[in-house]
């Protein structure tokens, strides 16, 4: 620890930032911690070493500013897709490193030009699914579709088993109808046999009950159209043998217009039978996530999401490529 203090005083070389970690894990070994915790403040450090330096071997400790911190929280957070609780585990590291180094060998300690306020703010809720999140969602209605149930036998079974399997594919539909084509719930429910049109090549839903009576058109995505086609042949087992078919897509198990209600509490339903973390999922959040997918790949795009999701102010669009905090501060942080 010595040869580091008296050449920093000397100023006969440029501190780098291994020679820092090791001054440091030297101090609190001195201080009585443990060979455990030592290790862990290696295995910490050295890593952010690494994310700072590169290619190169090494950096020099002056190279490293709040902003580097902030930028390798976010590199926690987006591509290591590590916990909160994990990140700040690493944060207190690095500031217990930085406060050490900088009192012992006189030198900045950019952990003291953090912004505070900006920098501990609650990142907001990712209100919208993942690919993977849907899958795993749409599995879980899937699951109970496919249900092996052969082995139980009777007339009565036999009905509650193709009513359950004509429910699951309703739900199926209903939620692709949001996810994949960016529906509201209300007018999810409203939609009619009519409003599909599966012509080869002009495949699309018709929505023309849209908020301010607007019509509006949007193309069926292939894997909308797969669950669609599958609840159409399992519909009939929903409708009502008294009277005429209303004409809804999404029917209850009495033959009527499926309520806005119910394809609430059957997502909460499948969420926790698909073990989503998301337990607050909500049926706007599913209309959301084709809103931000969209824009994920298609950025320069607004105003054509704009109208395939009915909105009449371009400015309602930007929500969606602005959802994720942590991912705009990231591309910030790559320029």
């Amino acid at each position: 620890m010595a040869g580091v203090e008296t050449k920093i005083a000397a100023g006969d070389e440029q501190l780098y930032l291994g020679e820092a970690i090791e001054f440091f894990l030297n101090s609190k070994r001195a201080g009585g911690r443990s060979e455990k915790t030592i290790d862990d403040y290696r295995k910490k450090l050295e890593l952010f070493q690494r994310w700072v330096s590169g290619e190169e071997f090494d950096a020099p400790y002056t190279n490293i500013g709040a902003d580097e911190i902030e930028s390798y929280m976010v590199h926690l957070k987006d591509e290591r897709e590590m916990a909160d609780s994990s990140r700040k585990n690493h944060l207190a590291v690095l500031r217990s490193f930085f406060k050490t180094v900088s009192k012992r060998l006189k030198v900045l300690d950019p952990s003291l030009e953090l912004d505070e306020a900006r920098f501990h703010q609650q990142v907001p809720k990712r209100n919208f699914l993942s690919k993977r999140e849907a899958d795993l969602l749409l599995a879980a209605v899937d699951a109970e579709v496919t249900k092996d149930t052969d082995d139980v036998a009777g007339v009565g079974h036999a009905r509650r088993v193709a009513m359950r399997r004509a429910l699951a594919s309703r739900d199926h539909g209903a939620f692709s109808a949001m996810i994949y084509a960016g529906l509201r719930i209300e007018e999810t429910t409203a939609l009619k046999v009519d409003d599909l049109d599966f012509s080869r090549g002009e495949e699309e839903v018709r929505v023309a009950r849209g908020k301010g009576n607007k019509e509006r058109r949007v193309p069926m995505h292939p894997k909308l159209k797969k669950s669609l086609r599958r609840y159409l042949k399992l519909r009939d087992g929903l409708a009502s043998t008294e009277g005429d078919d209303p004409g809804y897509l999404f029917l209850n198990n009495k033959g009527a217009r499926i309520t806005e209600n119910t394809v609430r509490r059957t997502l909460y339903k499948y969420v926790r039978k698909s073990g989503l973390r998301k337990k607050d999922l909500h049926p706007h959040d599913l209309r959301r996530t084709f809103g931000t997918w969209f824009l994920q790949q298609n950025p320069d795009k607004a105003r054509e999401l704009a109208e395939l999701m009915g909105h009449s102010d371009l400015s309602q669009v930007m929500k969606y490529a602005l959802s994720d905090q942590q991912r705009a501060r990231a591309g910030v942080a790559r320029l």
